[in-house]
């Protein structure tokens, strides 16, 4: 018998996805869960952080864009619950289009006060999947807009395919995508969204968030699902295929990349080598 998602989506939304390579999902989380979550996240950032008395002008220009903590799920019981939610997982396969979706990551993203914009890039780009199709949910934990960092997308890039990879993490002057031929001169469009409801982009969706002016830090989780039948496809170093010996154009599963949709019958332990990194080497 097939599985039931628990949050059915509407085939025009999956349509709009599809199409545009974005879209909000309203109402997803209830403030009960949304305050529980972001105080395990909170804790954790708190915890893997506590050693960095850096001012946000010492830092990188990367760190600058975000307080970055990865595979939260790993180490907080809490978060994971939140990694692991069977709502959020149904939504993505059936965004994807696909049976099955694994986790390639979860994040959480806290943008400073003073923070710096985000620059534009692609996600896939950075890792070394082959082409199938990834997603990733953008979870805020209070309303996000213009003023504090909201998110932008460049409609329907993600049917250009791979474009350049922008150098995020190692350069002050990366490619600038938004001049790529392919995207033939379309700007970025802001989203803001309500606490609760989540932001959807595709792996191949160029993507940008803006700075913070706000007082308080824009507080972000994410997660980005893999359809269950990616391979690897290069062999250049991804901890998560590395931890988990996946070789060349083997499946991308294994320890870390558990499966989120359909839903496991008991939750995996974390791994026995955790990957709580934090910072760009967590690309």
């Amino acid at each position: 018998m097939a599985l039931t998602y628990p949050i059915t989506l509407e085939p025009d939304l999956i349509q709009a996805f599809q199409s545009r390579g974005f879209v909000v999902t309203p109402d997803v989380l209830s403030a009960e869960e949304l305050d529980r979550y972001g105080r395990a996240v909170d804790a954790e950032i708190d915890r893997r952080t506590s050693e960095d008395r850096r001012a946000l002008e010492d830092k990188s220009v990367y760190e600058q864009s975000f307080i970055q903590c990865m595979r939260l799920w790993e180490t907080s019981p809490v978060v994971a619950d939140l990694s692991f939610h069977a709502g959020l997982a149904g939504i993505a396969a059936q965004l994807l289009d696909v049976p099955s979706v694994v986790m390639w990551q979860d994040q959480a993203l806290y943008k400073e006060s003073g923070g710096r914009e985000t620059t534009p890039h692609q996600d896939q780009t950075f890792w070394p999947l082959d082409e199938a199709p990834l997603v990733s949910a953008w979870i805020p934990f209070e309303d996000v807009d213009q003023e504090n960092g909201a998110m932008s997308y460049v409609s329907g890039s993600h049917l250009t395919g791979r474009l350049k990879v922008v150098d995020i993490t190692h350069t002050t002057d990366p490619y600038d995508i938004l001049k790529d031929p392919a995207l033939e001169g379309r700007a970025l469009e802001k989203v803001s969204v309500k606490a609760g409801s989540v932001v959807w982009h595709h792996g191949l969706t160029v993507h940008a968030a803006g700075a913070n002016r706000s007082a308080a830090t824009r507080r972000v989780f994410t997660v980005v699902y893999l359809s269950a039948d990616a391979r690897r496809a290069r062999e250049w170093p991804a901890f998560p295929l590395d931890r988990a010996g996946v070789k060349v154009g083997e499946v991308a599963q294994g320890e870390g990349m558990p499966r989120l949709w359909p839903p496991l019958a008991e939750r995996p332990e974390p791994p026995a080598t955790l990957g709580g990194a934090t910072g760009p080497q967590a690309l």
